[in-house]
């Protein structure tokens, strides 16, 4: 059976701009809109054994970007200090501002947040 890697899901995020539009669209409703194979075949009109390859194929490049790049792994990074870093000046205001003004623009949280 095929199985789901929902962490692709993350790498999707992190380097759709970098795949073709073909596997983007189908990564995209197999992992974010949660289609079966049978469903974006349908939908798109070719057979669910070509969606099938088509998906390992995008997923094979995703992973291969990640591999030398790094993206998702150093946001995974970025995201647990601006927690770790919220945690610890949540008694300092100033401070706690400047670490939530980091975070926005890292863009893992809104500055009016409370947290990231």
């Amino acid at each position: 059976m095929f199985e789901k890697n929902l962490a692709v899901a993350e790498l999707l995020d992190s380097y759709a701009a970098v795949i073709s539009e073909r596997h983007r669209q189908l990564l995209d409703l197999y992992y974010n809109e949660d289609l079966s194979l049978g469903e974006i075949a349908a939908e798109v009109g070719i057979s669910r054994q070509g969606v099938r390859d088509s998906i390992k194929k995008a997923e094979e490049e995703l992973f291969f970007f990640e591999e030398r790049l790094h993206l998702a792994e150093r946001a995974r990074a970025v995201e647990k200090a601006g927690t770790d870093l919220l945690e610890k000046t949540e008694h300092a205001p100033d401070l706690h501002a400047a670490a939530l003004a980091l975070l926005a623009a890292a863009g893992i949280t809104d500055e009016n947040e409370g947290g990231a």
